[in-house]
């Protein structure tokens, strides 16, 4: 069917966690084992969840219509029209494990003491 690459979907699932504003934490731990724990949770519920992408609809298209925009008064009056046209449906891809994997990791971290602020 698709294939996909492994690493940026790492990427995509790790950015989000480590950039918001929402961190784990655990008393007496240091950020490098945060991240350690992480690690191995994410790649655990990425081995027990992989991606299973399916093509979606992300736009269904439709009729654009035309316009006409005029300017000036009288003589000095000029319009200026466009043309409708059609704008056919976009697709792409949507993980459909990515919120199995996603509460795989929460439940994995709370697992070991951490908790999420």
């Amino acid at each position: 069917m698709y294939r996909v690459r492994v690493l940026p979907l790492l990427v995509l699932l790790v950015v989000p966690l480590l950039s918001g504003c929402a961190q784990w934490e655990r008393p007496g731990a240091t950020p490098p084992m945060r991240d350690a724990a992480l690690a191995r949770c994410e790649a655990s519920a990425f081995n027990a969840a992989r991606p299973d992408n399916v093509r979606v609809m992300t736009d269904r298209g439709g009729w654009v219509p035309g316009t006409r925009e005029c300017k000036g008064e009288g003589s000095n009056r000029r319009c200026r029209e466009t043309q409708g046209y059609w704008r056919p449906a976009s697709y792409g891809l949507r993980d459909q494990n990515e919120p199995v994997r996603e509460a795989m990791v929460e439940d994995c971290m709370r697992r070991d003491g951490w908790v999420l602020k």
